[in-house]
């Protein structure tokens, strides 16, 4: 279902509306009886550079390069060049400008509640369902995988470990985890707690199918890692960042060739579907001080280049006649996920759940070659600031078809004949140069009313009446125009901002998009830290704290040493901009925004 042509507050209530008639559609869609169990491993900012099975000179990945070598591997499989985006459309199947995102911050990670998604679908066809790692793809009601279709929810928050969202002071070591609504503890590593975790789920399950999505947040920034397998890249005379780089995937190979075994020893490998890939390009391979290695690709994460979108796919499954150790080297997208799995299991798509995608499924069940028509896919990098989506038309944006692509609307590359990317063809090609220019015209008029506006936060609903938000999820200041500063998406910056220090790309101020699902009473409870932070770093200085809601603003003083200052008011049903401020009696102190806000409706 398409809302974009509706006004924000009807397009909201109709996500309230539809999303139990298409859960209730989506059960009529029942798997075989010897559905096969589904393990998805996503690894963070890996890209197609960063494993020994492509020719990395210095990256160690024996497991993975046997997955590899045991799998049909979609050689020119296309990605976002970033996270968020990347995640939506594995989830949907469908390009993610048009599921709401279009970032990974500044409340455009939020996933539509009115779009099915995988976990719904095989959780509708007799599935247990199991993410473990990152989600990134919004942290409140209907956007939660909660919502989303997961019986089992093990996850950090936001982006990655000790983003805003995300327990105060995580770390890589040791993590606090966010289990089924409550956070926990752990001890160990974070990939081999989230491997662990998903083992147990596995393991101490019933009879039922499974799907298990293990989203790896290595080998994303910080770049923390046990100081002596750094070493052992450092050894290797590779630049620090690099070295660690690598040795978190190093790490994660070890992992994920453990968990392979343990499916193996337990019998489940058989009629296990799994699934390998990246999540954009990589974010270390390709940079110019960096250059040891990036495949022949040109760019990285980020960039709308081959070496930002293309990653390694791997696809294994010897019970399910798919024929391991070949190449496919036909365009495929990760849009494509989706229905390749609903066919695999039995339990294909219908004209309810739309996608952009195709299923692979003749691709992979067949060793020679297959009819397959042409077909386009577009990547955008996205990210533009909030409001302006048509000067981004073209800024960060690639199409291409199995021979050509056109980047940024203006360069045309022959990845037949120039892999890197170094030599604009437009000239010499004017057909395919048009043909290309048209078929982006005409998928651009159709995202960018889906694009350009930023779903709202739900708040008040019957299903989750708290919520909590974020600084990360800001749009811009209504109070104060910074220009295009961005939000505080990491701990370090809120650090950095309450120790006085000005930075000059992260805004102190901003607004969040709320759409209010119920009229009534709310409380409001504004902190510059989230609860679990010591009192030390979480007090309020004395001054007054603002909340103010489409304009209207609200007052109260700020006792010295209180961490919270809380507000009750009576708010109507609809979309509305919150925005707080917090000003203090000690000039020296900026005035900043309230980083986090619970909502309850009471």
């Amino acid at each position: 279902m398409n809302f974009g042509g509706l006004s924000p507050l009807l397009a909201a209530l109709c996500c309230q509306i539809f999303l139990p008639q298409l859960s209730a559609a989506m059960t009529q869609r029942p798997a075989t009886p010897d559905a096969p169990n589904i393990l998805i491993i996503l690894t963070d900012d890996q890209g197609f550079s960063d494993l020994g099975f492509y020719g990395n000179p210095s990256l160690e990945t024996p497991n993975l390069d046997t997955l590899a070598k045991d799998s049909v591997r979609l050689e020119d499989f296309l990605v976002s060049p970033t996270c968020s985006p990347t995640r939506a459309a594995l989830m949907t199947g469908q390009h993610e400008f048009k599921v709401g995102i279009t970032h990974t911050i500044r409340g455009r990670s939020l996933l539509k509640a009115n779009i099915p998604t995988l976990s719904e679908h095989l959780k509708a066809a007799g599935y247990r369902t199991g993410i473990f790692g990152k989600w990134h793809l919004g942290e409140t009601y209907p956007s939660r995988p909660q919502d989303r279709g997961f019986d089992e929810v093990f996850i950090h928050k936001g982006g990655g470990i000790g983003q805003t969202p995300d327990y105060w002071g995580n770390s890589y070591f040791d993590p606090h985890i966010f289990h089924n609504g409550t956070w926990v503890p752990t001890e160990g590593y974070c990939t081999a707690v989230f491997s662990q975790a998903a083992w147990n789920w596995i393991e101490q399950g019933s009879t039922q199918p499974w799907l298990a999505y293990l989203s790896l947040n290595a080998p994303h920034t910080p770049l923390q890692i046990h100081e002596p397998l750094a070493q052992k890249y450092l050894n290797k005379g590779l630049p620090e960042s690099q070295a660690r780089f690598y040795a978190m995937i190093d790490d994660l190979d070890r992992e994920v060739g453990e968990l392979l075994k343990k499916l193996k020893n337990k019998g489940l490998s058989d009629n296990t579907i799994v699934l390998f890939m990246g999540d954009n390009g990589s974010a270390k391979g390709g940079r110019a001080r960096q250059m040891e290695y990036n495949a022949g690709l040109r760019g990285i994460k980020g960039s709308p280049y081959q070496g930002g979108v293309r990653v390694p796919c791997f696809i294994r499954w010897p019970n399910g006649n798919i024929q391991g150790g070949r190449a496919v080297d036909t365009l495929s997208s990760i849009v494509d996920i989706f229905p390749t799995l609903a066919e695999l299991v039995g339990s294909p798509l219908n004209k309810q759940t739309p996608t952009d995608g195709r299923s692979l499924v003749s691709l992979l069940k067949t060793s020679g070659k297959t009819q397959w028509p042409n077909r386009s896919v577009v990547t955008h990098v996205g990210r533009w600031p909030n409001g302006q989506v048509q000067e981004n038309k073209f800024k960060g944006s690639a199409i291409r078809n199995e021979r050509f692509t056109l980047v940024n609307g203006s360069a045309l590359y022959d990845l037949q004949q120039d892999r890197g990317e170094q030599i604009d063809v437009s000239k010499d090609y004017p057909e395919a140069f048009q043909t290309l220019s048209k078929q982006y015209d005409a998928w651009w008029n159709e995202v960018r009313p889906l694009a350009e506006a930023v779903p709202p936060i739900t708040v008040g609903s019957a299903a989750a009446p708290i919520s909590r938000l974020s600084c990360m999820d800001w749009g811009a200041s209504k109070i104060d125009d910074q220009g295009e500063k961005v939000p505080p998406w990491d701990q370090t910056h809120l650090r950095s901002l309450l120790a006085g220090k000005s930075l000059e790309r992260i805004a102190r101020l901003g607004a969040w998009h709320i759409y209010f699902a119920r009229s009534g009473n709310y409380r409001f409870t504004l902190s510059r830290l989230p609860k679990e932070a010591p009192l030390a770093e979480a007090q309020l200085p004395a001054g007054t704290a603002q909340l103010s809601i489409n304009g209207q603003s609200y007052t109260q003083a700020i006792k010295p040493g209180e961490r919270e200052v809380e507000f009750e008011l009576h708010v109507d049903r609809g979309i509305s901009d919150l925005e707080t401020l917090m000003q203090h009696t000690d000039q020296s102190i900026p005035p900043h925004g309230a980083f986090y806000v619970r909502v309850e409706y009471f």
